[in-house]
């Protein structure tokens, strides 16, 4: 291959890891929005626990979650295992964050 070509793939492969890089930060910014408007869901529900004597961390439901999202990373050809530690930890915080907003109005759980 002469140095004109190798040049030229160069800079073909620089610009194709820019553009990954500039369709990654897209995906992340929706990511975020997206774990924004779930937070704001997590708001409402502190409000309206307590009235229902539901406390921030239901057992059933968050089976209920995990169970659904790993079917929907099976279904989209996510990884399992980032799945389930994702939403691991988006779930306990969200958890811990449902407690805090409600504070001494929450109901105590199992």
């Amino acid at each position: 291959m002469n140095k004109a070509a190798a040049e030229s793939d160069l800079k073909a492969m620089q610009d194709e890891m820019s553009d990954v890089r500039r369709v990654i930060d897209e995906l992340d910014d929706e990511l975020v929005a997206l774990l924004a408007k779930r937070q704001r869901q997590i708001e409402r529900a502190a409000k309206v626990k307590p009235a229902l004597g539901i406390p921030a961390r239901v057992p059933d439901r968050v089976d209920e979650v995990l169970a659904r999202v790993l079917g929907a990373a099976r279904r989209e050809g996510l990884s399992v295992e980032v799945a389930m530690n994702l939403w691991t930890a988006v779930i306990e915080w969200s958890i811990q964050y449902e407690e805090r907003l409600m504070g001494d109005r929450a109901p105590k759980g199992e």
